[in-house]
């Protein structure tokens, strides 16, 4: 978790820009992310250069999931305040950061692979967690169309307030547990309810979002799921349980729940009624040369998801799904061959062997998901809409990260992408 970010000036004042005080709940989770930004609340910072920066940490861990001996192995390492004990963590400025004209935006980016080290031959293994970041500026665009000028997705916030201006409303992030300011006009497209004045406090929600000249975020999009519910757990479908109907998902996410109380926040839920829904962010659905569908028939594990419910757990904490919503995710992998199809141009992108989806179809049982005829495979389709956010071309061979949609075509993964970065070494 994310306590604290400072700039530091030439003159080693700190300027803070985020304090968290959320002891429980957002854990600051970041590999959800990978490669795309999330928001935290403007700050007002005087101009000046500013030559280092100083992010600390109240919560420092590191999930592996494996599968070794026809047995799935999560290891949980947590060090609470790192490898250090006090918290602190190495920040890299590429250059100073300059503080000019009315608005600019921050991008803190966490360097994954630089952050931990894993003693595999101990027994057990053993970590190091020492995260590092790289923070540089952004200029914001006057009409934002991607995270590197100024637009911002959020998957998972919950309604905080409702202003009475008709047009303004405070919600709280499901991952660091900011509290955001968000403004509606117009043009604001609404998903799920029918206008501004449909909104109420402890509203489930995603928006699209561009920062505006004085810091703050207008919507351009906000989905409600479901407004009948009061508990939203976002992560991938990891494995069935106890039969059929029965899952478990890997919480990274969570609004409008606690882990001991009611409403409850759980991993374990039951699909009885349950709708099955695909994020309206992607509206290129029917337009694609496959059909894009996502039920109970094609839940796929690895499959990032939103799960709403009441939040009453039975004896066993398992909870009704009221609604299970597919949502964006980010893959690393290889490109190995270029086409087209439809107007598309698809990429057959071999995964990378860490990733969930070819780790989880180890997963056998009684009650087997679908499973893919190739697991270490998966078809990205992209069209004019996807935002190509990597450096040079993209051919066989090219190493990338690529958010969308994942679908199960019988058999056969295919994303829907929204966005194409560069990779990392896998």
């Amino acid at each position: 978790m994310i306590a604290s970010i400072a700039l530091v000036d030439n003159a080693g004042k700190s300027v803070p820009l985020f304090a968290n005080a959320v002891s429980f709940g957002p854990q600051g989770e970041w590999m959800h992310l990978n490669g795309v930004s999330e928001p935290l609340p403007a700050a007002s910072v005087p101009q000046g250069t500013y030559a280092s920066a100083v992010v600390t940490v109240d919560g420092c861990g590191l999930t592996e999931v494996t599968f070794t001996a026809n047995a799935f192995l999560v290891s949980g390492f947590n060090q609470g305040l790192c490898s250090e004990g006090t918290g602190t963590t190495t920040v890299n400025l590429p250059s100073p950061i300059v503080i000019a004209g009315s608005v600019m935006g921050l991008s803190l980016n966490l360097q994954v692979s630089k952050s931990y080290t894993i003693d595999t031959t101990a027994d057990p293994a053993t970590a190091t967690l020492d995260p590092v970041f790289t923070l540089t500026p952004i200029s914001i665009a006057a009409q934002p169309t991607d995270e590197t000028n100024g637009k911002v997705t959020v998957i998972n916030a919950e309604v905080s307030s409702i202003s009475a201006d008709g047009k303004t409303f405070t919600a709280q992030t499901g991952n660091t547990g900011a509290t955001l300011t968000i403004a509606s006009n117009t043009a604001t497209e609404f998903q799920g309810v029918s206008g501004f004045s449909a909104l109420a406090p402890n509203f489930l929600f995603n928006f699209d979002a561009a920062i505006q000249s004085d810091g703050s975020l207008l919507a351009t999009r906000i989905e409600v799921s479901s407004p009948a519910v009061d508990a939203g757990v976002v992560g991938p479908f990891d494995i069935p349980i106890i039969g059929p109907g029965f899952f478990t998902i890997f919480p990274l996410e969570q609004n409008g729940c606690t882990l001991i109380n009611v409403p409850f926040c759980g991993e374990g839920y039951l699909q009885s009624g349950t709708i099955f829904r695909v994020s309206g962010e992607f509206t290129n659905l029917t337009s694609l040369p496959f059909p894009a569908t996502f039920t109970a028939a094609n839940f796929l594990q690895g499959q990032n998801v939103l799960v709403t419910s009441q939040g009453v757990p039975d004896q066993q904490s398992i909870e009704t799904a009221t609604t299970i919503t597919l949502l964006p995710q980010t893959l690393n992998g290889m490109v190995s061959a270029v086409s087209n199809d439809g107007g598309f141009t698809v990429y057959n992108v071999t995964l990378a062997p860490y990733d969930l989806i070819p780790v989880l179809q180890n997963y056998t049982s009684d009650t087997p998901p679908p499973h893919l005829a190739n697991p270490t495979t998966i078809l990205v389709y992209t069209d004019t809409n996807t935002r190509m956010l990597n450096t040079g071309a993209v051919a066989a061979g090219s190493l990338i990260r690529f958010r969308g949609l994942i679908f199960d075509d019988n058999g056969t993964a295919r994303m829907d992408a929204g966005a194409i970065y560069d990779g990392v070494t896998e």
